[in-house]
C-alpha cells in the first residue's frame, strides 16, 4: 500500500523512514486523501452562483466513500437577506435536514467562529469549484497568507484555479485543514452496476425494502416505494431527478 496524504504511520526517526502505514478509516480518490473526519464543501452563493448539479456530484462522490459532509456557504455578503433565505428554503425543501450549513463571509468574519469551533480536532477536506474562496478561507483560518487567490473571471463567471495540488495544513494541535484544486465540472463516482447508485441518496435507503422488486431501479417499475415517498413529500422530487440524471449519465463498470 503506498502512503498518501492523511495516512497514519509509524516513522524511524533514526533512519528517515516509514515503517509501516496504519489502517485507514476511509480515503478519497480525487483528490487522493486518507482518513478524513468530514468534507467542507465550499460553494460560493454567488460570483460563481451556487451550482446544484456539482454540489450534488460532490455528495455522490463522498456518499460513495461514507464520508460525511457539511456545506460551508462563502460570499454571504453578496447576497442580500431576501436571497439568502430564499436559498436556505430552497436547500431544505431539496435535501431536508440531512446536510448542516455554515453560512461564511471572508469579507465581514460572518460565520468563522462557529467553523473553526466545528473543525476543531478533526481532520477537514475544503473542496469546491474554482473562484469559490477556499484559498481566501483558509489563510483567514490559519490566520497567514499560505495560499494565493485570485478573483472570479469577469468573461466566463467562472473561477480561476489557483490551487493545483493538494495541501495539508495543521491549524491547531490535532486540527488539520487539506486544500484540494478547485474544478469547473466534477465527474461522477465510478460504480459497479446501477442498484449501487441509490445506497448514495441517504434519504431513499429507509423506502427501499418496501419496493415490490428487489432489482427495482426507481424508474418505471410498479410499486416503487421511492416513487410513491416522491409524490408524497418524503423524498424531495429535485433529488429524485438528479438521480434519474445520474442515472442516464454515470458509466457504470456492468451493464445491468
Amino acid at each position: 500500500m503506498n502512503c498518501i496524504i492523511g495516512d497514519m504511520v509509524e516513522f524511524d526517526e533514526k533512519e528517515k523512514v516509514i515503517e509501516k502505514i496504519e489502517k485507514r478509516k476511509n480515503f478519497l480518490y480525487r483528490p487522493l486523501i486518507a482518513n478524513i473526519d468530514f468534507i467542507g464543501i465550499l460553494f460560493a452563493i454567488k460570483s460563481p452562483d451556487f451550482d446544484f448539479t456539482n454540489f450534488q456530484k460532490m455528495l455522490l462522490n463522498a456518499n460513495s466513500q461514507n464520508i460525511p459532509v457539511v456545506l460551508i456557504l462563502s460570499k454571504i455578503d453578496l447576497a442580500s437577506q431576501e436571497e439568502l433565505e430564499e436559498f436556505f428554503n430552497k436547500f431544505k425543501k431539496i435535501f431536508k435536514e440531512a446536510i448542516s450549513i455554515f453560512p461564511i463571509s471572508t469579507e465581514t468574519k460572518t460565520g468563522l467562529s462557529e467553523l473553526k469551533q466545528y473543525i476543531n480536532e478533526k481532520s477537514v477536506v475544503v473542496s469546491g469549484p474554482s473562484g469559490a474562496g477556499k484559498s481566501t478561507l483558509i489563510n483567514t483560518l490559519i490566520g497567514e497568507e499560505v495560499l494565493t487567490t485570485n478573483d472570479v473571471s469577469g468573461k466566463t463567471g467562472k473561477g480561476r484555479h489557483t490551487t493545483i495540488e493538494s495541501r495539508f495544513f495543521m491549524t491547531a494541535p490535532h486540527s488539520y485543514l487539506i486544500d484540494t484544486p478547485g474544478f469547473s465540472t466534477l465527474d461522477f463516482p465510478k460504480l459497479e452496476n446501477k442498484k449501487e447508485l441509490e445506497k448514495l441518496f441517504p434519504e431513499f435507503l429507509e423506502f427501499i425494502p418496501s419496493c415490490k422488486f428487489r432489482d427495482c431501479i426507481h424508474v418505471n417499475e410498479p410499486n416503487c416505494a421511492i416513487k410513491e415517498n416522491v409524490e408524497n413529500g418524503n423524498i424531495s422530487r429535485e433529488r429524485y431527478d438528479f438521480y434519474l440524471y445520474s442515472l442516464e449519465n454515470i458509466k457504470f463498470l456492468k451493464y445491468t
